[in-house]
């Protein structure tokens, strides 16, 4: 099995205010890339009724999803064909 398109390292991740989001680095073969996922789809994660979650939440929900956030933002990278940074997850890839 060769080596997945972008990879992730556990537990590097900053809060984005000015997008309300978490922002996090994957590395690629040609280096890193920026991904950011918003409040709204960390609020969905934990409760699909949940309208918004503040910043602190937001962090706790990342920490308890990363890896499953790993997994869509890396989806997301190849269904993209990379796209331009940052890669901005939302709701609506979560069902994808």
């Amino acid at each position: 099995m060769g080596r997945p398109s972008v990879r992730f390292e556990m537990g590097d991740y900053k809060w984005v205010a000015e997008r309300d989001s978490v922002g996090f680095v994957g590395t690629t073969d040609l280096g890193e890339v920026e991904f950011l996922i918003t409040a709204d789809a960390l609020a969905e994660l934990i409760n699909p009724e949940l309208d918004a979650i503040d910043p602190d939440t937001a962090i706790e929900v990342f920490v308890e999803f990363e890896s499953d956030i790993h997994r869509i933002a890396q989806r997301e990278f190849v269904k993209r064909l990379g796209g331009e940074p940052p890669i901005l997850l939302t709701s609506a890839d979560l069902d994808s």
